[in-house]
């Protein structure tokens, strides 16, 4: 009899920490997808050489903080690569790309200001 009792006490704690596990998976799943918890919006202007560095930060800081981010890529005017790069980010689901000013979502945003000023302005 105690052996039955032994075994329907740890089935139902069993059954108990499934539910529980369960139920932070889906609301994991469903909030990170819908509403990301930072935005971040990147303005670049020939910024092919900071612009992989500071994706990867932000990247590092949300995985370490458990918070889901979206990264809107604002090109304002490259006549480098970073057109391209922008590009290759658009692939990944947290990045978005927009050209000048166009398309901006109506978002709380944090802003970067990556753009690099010419040499000779």
């Amino acid at each position: 009899m105690a052996d039955l009792l032994i075994w329907l006490l740890a089935a139902f704690g069993c059954s108990s920490l499934l539910v529980i596990l369960l139920e932070r998976v889906t609301d994991r799943m469903g909030s990170a997808a819908d509403f990301p918890d930072e935005h971040y919006r990147l303005l670049l202007r020939d910024s092919e050489q900071v612009l992989e560095g500071v994706i990867r930060r932000l990247l590092f800081r949300s995985y370490w903080s458990g918070k889901s981010i979206r990264i809107t890529l604002q090109d304002e005017g490259s006549v480098d690569d970073t057109k391209k790069m922008a590009a290759l980010y658009e692939r990944y689901p947290y990045c978005w790309s927009t050209d000048g000013h166009h398309g901006l979502a109506q978002t709380k945003a944090i802003i970067v200001d990556l753009r690099q000023e010419k040499a000779g302005a």
